[in-house]
């Protein structure tokens, strides 16, 4: 499995534990039902991060997480989830599987959804570096165990120019 599906899944699962929430997921269907509040993640944008120098490709991944809540839902409640999601968020990360940890953007109400009206939208944003490939320094391929430096005069200390 790639690596942005594991890191999908490991968000999708982590909000998913937050009390409260009836729906975690990416974006539904046109049609699709889903239970209220919810959690709806999105994959927005991959730009190129730095190169690790281990053969791996360095992706930003920009998410975007959208809770939404009936209007019928006490204000102090939805900040309360959306807390919870942010706080999950930043203590979270997967060092051995080559993600890093969430770089929190910003939450903000989302007024520009009109699919969702008569429902309150709070937006997360945030960021995560992940490595795609496989790391050419893991140890099976052929690693120098010597290295020949020129230009260093041994006897005099001294650089030759």
């Amino acid at each position: 499995m790639d690596v942005l599906s594991v890191l999908f899944k490991e968000i999708q699962q982590g909000f998913s534990e937050i009390v409260g929430i009836q729906h975690c997921g990416s974006f539904p269907r046109r049609r699709d039902d889903i239970r209220l509040p919810a959690i709806l993640i999105d994959l927005v944008e991959l730009e190129p991060g730095s190169d690790p120098g281990t053969g791996e490709l360095a992706l930003i991944a920009h998410f975007e997480a959208r809770i939404l809540v009936s209007d019928q839902l006490p204000e102090s409640d939805l900040w309360a989830l959306v807390q919870e999601a942010m706080l999950w968020l930043f203590n979270h990360s997967w060092s051995e599987t080559n993600m890093g940890r969430a770089r929190l953007k910003q939450a903000s109400p989302d007024h520009f959804s009109p699919d969702y009206q008569g429902h309150r939208v709070w937006l997360i944003e945030w960021t995560q570096t992940v490595r795609v490939g496989e790391n050419v320094w893991n140890g099976t391929a052929v690693i120098p165990s010597v290295i020949s430096i020129s230009g260093l005069d041994t006897e005099n200390q001294e650089l030759e120019v």
